[in-house]
């Protein structure tokens, strides 16, 4: 390796790594601070010219960059989010999808001149929403429940079906049939397809069953978890040409979707492979452009990127989500929102470098015009969302939703209960039994460990505004509870008093690490042997002069107060000697 290559790898990760870092402290999108520094090293001063320090390399690394950012993407997408995306969200991927590929690729050919060819696949890589761009946008912008909740699972799942979409079109491409790539049924994509899912299942099925035989030691899963998805992916790439990224999309959905063995250190892992891959390659390709190709772009370029934002979007959605159940102030929130993110940005990198290789000159524009978009997106609807929640009335500042740690008979009990009343309501539990039974009772329930922070990003947090810890646990209740009082507020988190086997409270921790008592300061064990016992959670209305000793009268001596649905429907906790409020709706348990 000559001099001036080991200095250009080391100026291409520093690079990036500085660009996040400003990106941070300026609170910015990653994404665009990635660009800027890239097309300042490269296009604008020259002093970093990939093509010369990495030569031959350059395909190869943004081929196996891409590889993993699509496996990680397959990993934030699992079978039971599939199984629980609510009639809107199906619709936006079944009518929505093909809306924009088809207004996007009709104006790529006519806005741009391209090519039938390149117009599908453009239209394929842009048809994804970035999750990772949404997610801090839905923070920020903090809308309602149920729209917030529309646009994650969209985003989730829009990204590997986008890119399973764009390598299909792609190996339509390659066998010169655009008639059969549109329609996905020619032979030669549908090998494609049965090849790359067999290897992507049977690469997740060897590596799972590793881990459960205890193969695989701890110290060496992160080591070869990467590695293992490197070679699913050239394994996809010998069998048929261009699979590898759609085997290890499979791969990582399938991975994410068992519950075998914990995947959270590869996952952690190749998080963090992710952030430095992606963070070089957005370096790297946008450094590898002329300035010629950003300043050559016409009018047709300005065309695309307003027929993206206000033809493709707000068509798709309106015809997606007709007799959905949504709101017109719903469907105009999810109809200008849709920024695009990294897995455009490294498929159109890989597609465009191949096809200038096989005769498509076109395809040049991929690269420059898909960070316009990306970046215009970005910018765009990061401005307009907060303004326009507001406008239309969807801003939550009050979430009023459930987050419960638990899924024994008494959390199922408690969470149907507040799902019942209209509440948003969530369960997370590492128990299997518990979650399949939640599951079955047509509850949210995920399995996992609470303090995960891959499972806290699977969780709708715009949406909680009160945690409970239900746990027999002392331990993890304290602890998940010390947590959740910085995400929803000190009165928001309530946990139950643990229990002895003889019955009797244990010694608590410091009061600044635990939650409110809940259930009027009643144990845990007592709760759960009310439940067993056959009592029902029950509601009364509120009146002047009901109180404790008035209610354990009229439902008896056992009788424990849940929580109160107020006149402004939110949910209050009962805690211990709290005095009962003398309007609304009382729900407790009772014999």
């Amino acid at each position: 390796m000559s001099h001036d290559t080991l200095n250009g790898i080391v100026v291409l990760v520093a690079l990036g790594a500085a660009a996040q870092w400003l990106a941070w402290r300026l609170r910015v999108p990653s994404i665009l601070m990635l660009l800027t520094v890239g097309f300042i090293a490269g296009p604008v001063t020259g002093l970093f010219r990939p093509e010369a320090i990495l030569g031959d390399l350059t395909f190869p690394f943004v081929s196996l960059a891409a590889a993993v950012v699509l496996f990680e993407g397959g990993l934030t997408a699992s079978l039971d989010e599939f199984r629980s995306v609510a009639a809107s969200v199906r619709r936006l991927i079944l009518i929505g999808i093909p809306v924009t590929w088809c207004v996007l690729s009709v104006t790529a050919h006519l806005a741009l001149g391209l090519s039938p060819e390149v117009s599908l696949l453009l239209g394929a890589i842009l048809v994804v929403t970035g999750p990772t761009v949404i997610g801090p946008l839905l923070r920020h912008a903090k809308p309602e429940a149920r729209v917030s909740s529309v646009l994650k699972l969209e985003g989730i799942i829009n990204d590997p079906i986008g890119a399973i979409l764009a390598v299909l079109v792609f190996q339509g491409i390659r066998a010169e049939e655009v008639e059969r790539a549109f329609s996905v049924v020619s032979l030669g994509i549908l090998k494609a397809a049965i090849i790359s899912v067999a290897i992507g299942l049977i690469g997740a099925l060897i590596f799972v069953k590793l881990r459960e035989r205890s193969l695989l030691p701890d110290f060496l899963q992160n080591a070869i978890a990467l590695p293992f998805v490197l070679v699913v992916y050239a394994l996809a790439n010998e069998a048929q040409a261009e699979s590898g990224l759609l085997a290890v999309t499979v791969m990582g959905i399938a991975m994410a979707s068992q519950d075998r063995v914990s995947m959270e250190r590869s996952i952690e892992f190749t998080e963090h492979a992710r952030v430095l891959l992606i963070s070089a390659l957005f370096i790297l390709l946008t450094a590898r452009m002329k300035l010629s190709d950003v300043t050559d772009l016409n009018i047709g370029a300005l065309i695309f990127v307003g027929a993206t934002i206000l033809v493709a979007r707000p068509l798709s959605v309106f015809l997606a989500t007709v007799r959905s159940g949504l709101t017109w102030q719903e469907r105009t929130f999810v109809a200008a929102v849709a920024p695009r993110g990294v897995v455009a940005a490294a498929v159109s990198s890989l597609f465009a470098l191949e096809l200038v290789r096989l005769g498509y000159p076109d395809a040049a524009i991929l690269l420059p015009l898909t960070f316009v978009v990306i970046a215009s997106t970005v910018l765009v609807y990061g401005l307009m969302a907060t303004p326009l929640v507001k406008w239309l009335g969807l801003r939550q500042e009050a979430p009023q939703g459930v987050l419960i740690l638990g899924s024994d008979a008494l959390a199922l009990a408690i969470a149907q209960a507040i799902r019942h009343r209209g509440f948003y309501v969530v369960i997370v539990d590492d128990n299997r039994a518990g979650v399949h039974a939640a599951r079955a009772a047509g509850l949210e329930a995920h399995r996992g460990e609470i303090m995960s922070k891959r499972l806290r990003r699977r969780l709708n947090l715009a949406e909680v505004g009160h945690f409970l810890a239900l746990t027999d646990s002392r331990d993890l209740n304290t602890l998940a509870a010390s947590h959740f009082r910085e995400v929803v507020g000190e009165s928001n988190v309530h946990q139950l008093q643990p229990s002895t086997e003889g019955g009797h409270p244990r010694p608590d921790y410091a009061e600044e690490l635990q939650g409110v008592s809940f259930g009027a300061g009643v144990t845990r064990d007592k709760l759960l042997a009310l439940i067993k016992s056959g009592a029902a959670v029950t509601s009364v209305p509120m009146e002047e002069g009901l109180d404790v000793e008035r209610l354990k009268e009229r439902f008896g001596m056992d009788a424990v107060p849940l929580f109160v649905v107020d006149d402004e429907h939110r949910l209050v906790f009962f805690e211990e000697d709290a005095r009962l409020p003398s309007s609304g709706s009382l729900v407790l348990l009772a014999p």
